[in-house]
């Protein structure tokens, strides 16, 4: 996220192949909904800036639904925006190391020592210090599976490749025998602090592939996250984690909670709704993404029209929210003055002291209202030394109700989520800085 906001969404490169064929269905529980309390299990969040800046990366990030650059040249703000990601600790055996935090993903991988790394345009061998990864694994008790091999691509041009094992993992306090990937080829744009990732999505995009040759990688292997594990072995209190992301404060920049709630303020109402099948080519026809639908959204106060008819993908690893070209629009147009559609820069720029929208998401009946301090974000500067702020709110392409849009930071710093995956739900709640959040309404 370096002149233009890191989005983060770690984006399965037979999405954007095989995006057309997108399409959802209802899902079916596996038990009851868990009654939700206090977490015995949580882990503090950092945020974490990336070095050379823009990887729209997640699962979630559906590459094909941004508007592409129509210049042919270098975007002024692309060495300005600073990215944005959340982070954790997770142990591999007696390794701790920092990894992304990623509801858009399944994989749970980490770097691995001596790994190679090349330029991600050209593939030429770089040194190790050029991909920024934080601090290497040395396998010790890593139990490698014979002919399986990790091959992913990101909407932004990085890959990684290397093998899949098991190893002693612990998260949050819960320790689990879990599938994990160890990189060993990387092209990759680092913070320099985290040394991979852990994806809490469903096993479907789980990026394991039969064979030892990457580039001969034709039939998934689905395995089982981290999140799937601890449920089938029963290491947590209830089927479910939640999360909760906080906007710039002095301490944690949020809480991942496994099995239960995390200890910050909120409204004690939840709001309810089912987590959708998102059907993919290539892809088994089960859950994937944490896709919902929402009752509709609301600007000023007025219903925006066609907001409830596409599908949403809720997803931390995403900083903006991609909404539906009309909404996008409509909202940005309202910012007084209002916010301006930038091709280079795949964001609407914003005056950094500009007067936002009320604008607000129904989910199961509640309207969850965004706070003004998330709708405008600071961006970096220009030539001259100004501030520069694009807005929380981005195009995510065409209306077409076959499509699926995202639900990133800019939303989630304002709820709690649980991700109720024994129920098939998810349950929101709004944040207790606002609430009523009477505030913002008009």
């Amino acid at each position: 996220m370096v002149s233009h906001f890191k989005f983060l969404a770690f984006v399965l490169a037979p999405i954007l192949a095989n995006a057309a064929a997108i399409s959802v269905a209802p899902a079916k529980a596996v038990q009851s909904r868990s009654e939700l309390v206090a977490s015995s299990n949580v882990i503090e969040l950092t945020k974490k800036t990336s070095v050379k800046g823009y990887n729209p990366r997640s699962a979630a990030f559906l590459k094909h639904k941004v508007k592409p650059s129509t210049s042919t040249g270098t975007s002024t703000l692309v060495s300005l925006f600073e990215g944005e990601e959340f982070a954790t600790n997770i142990t591999f055996g007696s390794q701790t190391f920092e990894v992304i935090v990623d509801t858009g993903s399944s994989d749970t991988w980490v770097v691995e020592t001596g790994f190679a790394c090349v330029d991600i345009e050209t593939e030429a061998p770089l040194t190790e210090a050029d991909c920024y990864f934080g601090p290497t694994f040395t396998p010790k008790n890593f139990s490698q599976i014979a002919n399986e091999n990790f091959n992913i691509t990101y909407g932004d041009g990085e890959f990684l490749s290397g093998v899949l094992g098991y190893e002693q993992v612990t998260l949050a306090g819960i320790t689990v025998t879990q599938e994990v990937a160890v990189v060993n080829y990387a092209a990759w744009e680092g913070d320099e602090e985290t040394s991979g990732l852990v994806g809490l999505a469903y096993p479907a995009l789980t990026s394991a592939y039969s064979g030892s040759d990457p580039h001969n990688d034709t039939v998934q292997d689905v395995y089982n996250g981290i999140i799937t594990t601890m449920i089938k072995d029963g290491a947590i209190e209830a089927p479910l984690f939640s999360l909760a992301i906080l906007r710039d404060v002095s301490g944690p920049s949020g809480y991942l909670a496994l099995g239960g709630l995390p200890p910050v303020d909120f409204v004690q109402e939840f709001a309810t709704t089912p987590i959708l099948v998102t059907t993919i080519d290539g892809y088994p026809q089960t859950y994937d993404f944490y896709t919902i639908e929402v009752d509709g959204m609301t600007l000023n106060g007025n219903t925006l029209n066609g907001a409830a008819t596409p599908k949403y993908i809720v997803d931390s690893g995403t900083t903006l929210n991609y909404l539906p070209t009309s909404i996008s629009d409509a909202i940005n147009k309202a910012f007084i003055p209002p916010a301006v559609y930038e091709d280079d820069e795949g964001a609407y720029i914003v005056d950094c002291k500009a007067k936002a929208p009320t604008f607000g998401i129904t989910i199961g009946g509640t309207t969850f209202y965004t706070n003004p301090l998330d709708m405008i974000l600071l961006a970096g500067t220009d030539d001259d030394g100004n501030d520069v702020c694009i807005s929380g709110i981005d195009d995510g392409g065409n209306d077409d109700v076959k499509d699926v849009f995202i639900l990133g930071d800019t939303f989630q710093k304002n709820v709690v989520v649980v991700f109720d995956v024994g129920a098939a739900e998810l349950h929101f709640a709004a944040r207790e800085f606002y609430p009523s959040n009477d505030a913002y309404k008009q």
